[in-house]
């Protein structure tokens, strides 16, 4: 009788651990990217033509990572649209998450941006 009990406690402490360890499996960038960035960029990083940039292959996002994150930052308004400001939305480690994983998703293959250049960059 106690065999059957101790099984039943260490399978609901199993599930328990295991469902606790099923949390997001996307990088903490690309969550931030689809969470906030996709609908405009697309989850594929090509945007909308004549409406929203393209990320992949982006010279400007392979560039200097100071105005991609000031970017991100300030919002952009332009011919092509408009991208909100994220600086009261996001924090220092979120935007280095999301600029670093726009700079490397797809074929890009820039170096990442740490929370302290975003920090920097925000002028903290």
């Amino acid at each position: 009788m106690k065999y059957p009990v101790l099984l039943l406690c260490l399978a609901v402490l199993g599930g328990v651990a295991l469902a606790q360890g099923q949390g997001d499996a996307r990088q903490p960038g690309q969550a931030v990217f689809e969470d906030h960035c996709a609908d405009c960029h697309r989850t594929n990083g090509q945007g909308l033509p004549a409406t929203f940039p393209a990320l992949n292959k982006n010279p400007f996002v392979l560039g200097d990572p100071k105005p991609v994150i000031a970017t991100v930052l300030k919002g952009r308004k332009g011919n092509l649209g408009r991208m909100p400001s994220w600086a009261d939305k996001l924090n220092d480690q979120q935007i280095a998450a999301v600029v670093t994983y726009i700079r490397q998703a797809w074929s890009n293959r820039a170096a990442p941006v740490t929370p302290a250049l975003v920090a920097a960059t925000r002028g903290k």
